[in-house]
């Protein structure tokens, strides 16, 4: 009987410690998850102007007509239609967010595609471009 009890006391305790180790398992490849996860996702423009901040990059897609005749403070101009524009877009800070835009949203929706996995961990879209900023009464430069 102390046998049997010694057995059952034993593997009590292995299956304790086996527990103990995967859950610490477990948690390692959770963190791995969320810090490999992208983000990238289209916003309001009210929500894309609070996003703006030193660690941001405003990425302009559009022409440099359109670009010139009236753009947000700060914007990088990289026209989405280049046959440079991935290496040029690619030259850029990928730690910082990067924020999206086009005249009304197409453009840069084609953008934010074509940079998923390309290095760019946290990108949004401003839905209704450049258009609904100028609606919304949001300051702009020529």
């Amino acid at each position: 009987m102390k046998i049997v009890k010694s057995l059952s006391v034993c593997i009590t305790l292995v299956l304790v410690v086996m527990s103990c180790q995967l859950n610490e398992e477990v948690e390692k490849v959770d963190s791995t998850i969320s810090v490999n996860e992208q983000i990238a996702k289209d916003i309001s423009v009210l929500e894309f102007q609070k996003l703006i901040s030193e660690n941001s990059i405003i990425l302009d897609v559009r022409t440099a007509d359109e670009y010139n005749a009236g753009h947000l403070e700060d914007a990088v101009n990289i026209d989405f239609f280049s046959t440079n524009f991935m290496d040029d877009v690619l030259e850029l800070n990928k730690s910082k967010t990067l924020l999206i835009h086009c005249a009304s949203g197409g453009r840069s929706s084609k953008a934010m595609s074509k940079l998923t996995g390309k290095g760019f961990n946290t990108m949004y879209n401003m839905l209704g471009g450049f258009g609904a900023w100028k609606n919304n009464n949001l300051p702009s430069v020529k």
